[in-house]
């Protein structure tokens, strides 16, 4: 990405803005938006535009109009990643999955798992049409059923006997049998008492039959048998078939069916069975009667359910042998490399890692970070369980936490949850690098509310980002010292830095000029515009108070023009010049204005024009305006107060209370104005070295309408 355009009209709080950002030389831009330009608007058009949504003017429905190019071309809403100042969420587990993956083997490890994967789905299917259960469910049903503790499906697969299962209940569905009105029946008293009877008695007809055995060759079985010789041509091939209590041999499949069904009709037709049944099939579940009407031969079944569950599962797994034998050779033969491969996972160091200690190098928090089933999660078995550690600082002992329970009990300050959402926000970051994914981020004010160590931690962290060739940046902060401290760190250059300014036309962006120092910078060397001449007074005099101290003539004088003293309308543009030529060898002073103009003249005159400026960073124009508030509430106080001696030090401070104590009652609205003046504007006149944060960040219509309400008075 070269070049990035934006043609934005009605977009949230954007009313327009036309720009074109330049990338070819700085993968990373810098916008100082004061509160209330665009910061946020900003931040959630991009927002809008990565979730596939357009933009809107949400206050008064106004028509939105969206265009955002990259190199010409309307720009991808995957490449957009917008990062706010802080969002109470966790990390997307796709990443943290990402950042766990040893790509070389995880290869190695999906080719032998995935197959049995294949395999293990196409059984849990072919058991979902047998039993009926849901294929989400099966797993779960066979090993409860089975009360297979370690959950180890293979390894109860694989240990099946199926020689051992004679027995072929599988035409029975598992799902119609164990479900709740069903069991409820069942578990009746009555009923079940009618189930203990019927089975005692058809166990009785078992022992004294020609042809069955109790336990071991009942019908179902003779069943069975007949359908593998009919299905075998046992008797085409002309074998032949004694039955124990007969003098002949069965040469004749229908000879032997017939046998056997009279013997079966001796049994279940028995009339005292038949009359028990009759009571049994007394069920209102419909399905289940049916059932009993189809298979009566499952009654003796219901007298230990438990067994009965076994025996279903059993009877649908001897069906599908073939194909679980395959299924377990596949998995016994890739078991020892699955194996090895977790091992490996377990011991290897990957980016999820590099990520951990690199937040714990630069942040302060107090807690460590890491996941329990990691090997599962960089083979893709399951989704990453992250813990949070807490050292006892007396015991030194560990308690272990995840996300959710910290949440819940709200342990952590405002400060750690912000250090733990920015680490999400590095997670999601380094997933997208180790995917190789072109990138814009947006962010949103990140450093903010975060101590000066964590900030700093923020900034270094945006410079590795810069360095990333698929990764640009648009930084929007509201804080001047950040805006300061991302290019003295050289995340951006400064044809990249901007300024925002808001007028009745809409946003603009002007590159920022003097950011490091603007006395130095800019003011020093443009005294020719009275602003900024005006703004370097407070400057000059602080570097008088620090090289000759308060007693200095040039200190005091300077003193009158920022305070309204008795003498404040004797101090003329001379004596402005001889103090900065005094001061500062070489300067040039090459104001206009005739050197016979009072100071203040030019002060509140200036102050006239700034409030015809546009609403942006407006240092020059934030000073004048402090300055003349100052001057006109003092000036205001100084003509109502009765007591007009002399005020060494804090003038405006004081002044004001001899102003409250006097008209507190009468003159409450004035009152409250003055108190707004004594409140704002020390901060901003008194500047200490190059902090100008206090007054940056204040906005230019709350100065134009305090000085509009102190003219006024």
């Amino acid at each position: 990405m070269n070049r990035l355009n934006l043609d934005l009209k009605n977009c949230f709080g954007i009313d327009r803005l036309e720009h074109e950002f330049d990338f070819s030389n700085s993968r990373a831009i810098a916008i100082y938006a004061p509160n209330g330009v665009m910061k946020t608007s900003f931040a959630k058009t991009f927002k809008a535009v990565s979730e596939g949504k357009d933009p809107e003017e949400q206050l008064f429905g106004n028509i939105s109009d969206c265009e955002i190019l990259s190199d010409g071309v309307n720009i991808d809403k995957g490449e957009i990643v917008v990062i706010k100042s802080f969002e109470n969420k966790i990390t997307a587990e796709n990443s943290v999955t990402t950042l766990l993956v040893d790509e070389e083997s995880k290869s190695d490890y999906d080719v032998i798992y995935t197959d049995i994967l294949k395999k293990k789905s196409s059984l849990i299917s072919k058991l979902n049409k047998l039993s009926g259960e849901k294929q989400t469910d099966v797993e779960n049903k066979v090993l409860a059923d089975f009360n297979i503790r370690n959950n180890d499906f293979f390894k109860f697969l694989s240990e099946i006997k199926f020689d051992e299962v004679d027995y072929d209940l599988s035409q029975i569905k598992y799902k119609e049998i164990f479900e709740p009105d069903v069991i409820n029946f069942i578990k009746n008293p009555e009923v079940k008492k009618n189930i203990d009877e019927y089975t005692e008695k058809y166990n009785n007809l078992l022992e004294h039959s020609k042809y069955f055995k109790k336990g071991i060759f009942n019908p179902t079985k003779a069943d069975n048998v007949l359908k593998t010789l009919s299905k075998e041509n046992f008797f085409k091939a002309n074998h032949k078939i004694k039955l124990s209590g007969d003098d002949d041999e069965i040469l004749d499949e229908e000879v032997f069916k017939v046998r056997l069904e009279e013997e079966r009709k001796e049994i279940l037709q028995n009339a005292e069975l038949v009359k028990i049944e009759n009571e049994i099939k007394k069920v209102s579940v419909v399905r289940f009667r049916e059932i009993l009407e189809e298979a009566n031969y499952i009654i003796p079944e219901l007298e230990n359910l438990e067994e009965f569950k076994k025996r279903l599962w059993n009877s649908y797994l001897a069906k599908e042998r073939t194909f679980i034998e395959e299924l377990i050779q596949a998995y016994s033969e890739g078991k020892e490399r699955l194996e090895e491969i977790e091992r490996l996972a377990e011991e290897q160091r990957t980016s999820w890692e590099d990520i951990i200690d690199k937040f714990k190098a630069r942040f302060f928090v107090p807690f460590n970070v890491d996941i329990k089933n990691k090997s599962n999660v960089v083979l893709g078995k399951s989704a990453p369980n992250i813990t949070f550690s807490f050292e006892n600082p007396t015991t030194g002992d560990l308690k272990e936490m995840k996300k959710e329970k910290i949440d819940e009990i709200d342990l952590l300050s405002q400060g750690e949850k912000r250090a733990m959402y920015l680490l999400n926000v590095m997670f999601n970051i380094e997933a997208r690098k180790k995917e190789g994914k072109k990138t814009l981020f947006i962010i949103d004010d990140i450093a903010d509310s975060f101590d000066y160590k964590n900030k700093y931690a923020i900034i270094q962290y945006l410079k590795d980002i810069s360095n990333e060739t698929l990764f640009f940046q648009i930084i929007l902060t509201h804080n001047f010292d950040f805006f300061r401290s991302i290019q003295s760190r050289n995340i951006c250059n400064y044809k990249s830095m901007y300024l925002s300014f808001k007028s009745t036309e809409g946003i603009r962006l002007e590159p920022a000029r003097g950011i490091k120092n603007p006395f130095i910078n800019d003011w020093k060397i443009n005294l020719n515009n009275s602003k900024k001449l005006i703004a370097s007074i407070p400057f000059v005099r602080n570097i008088i108070e620090y090289t000759e101290g308060e007693i200095h003539q040039d200190y005091n004088d300077l003193t009158s023009i920022l305070h309204w003293k008795n003498d404040t309308e004797t101090k003329l543009l001379s004596d402005l010049e001889r103090i900065f030529t005094n001061h500062f060898n070489g300067i040039n002073f090459n104001s206009p204005i005739q050197r016979n103009k009072k100071v203040v003249e030019i002060i509140l005159e200036e102050a006239e024009n700034c409030l015809l400026a546009d609403e942006g960073i407006n240092l020059e124009n934030k000073l004048v305006l402090s300055i003349s508030i100052r001057l006109k509430a003092e000036q205001y106080m100084w003509s109502k107060v009765t007591d007009k001696s002399a005020i060494n030090g804090s003038q405006t401070g004081k002044l004001f209370g001899r102003f409250k104590n006097e008209f507190t009652g009468t003159l409450d609205n004035e009152i409250k104005i003055m108190d707004e003046v004594n409140l704002i504007t020390p901060e901003n006149i008194h500047l200490n070295s190059f902090m100008f944060e206090p007054i940056l960040d204040l906005s230019d219509i709350h100065l134009k309408d305090l000085y509009n309400r102190i003219k006024a008075l």
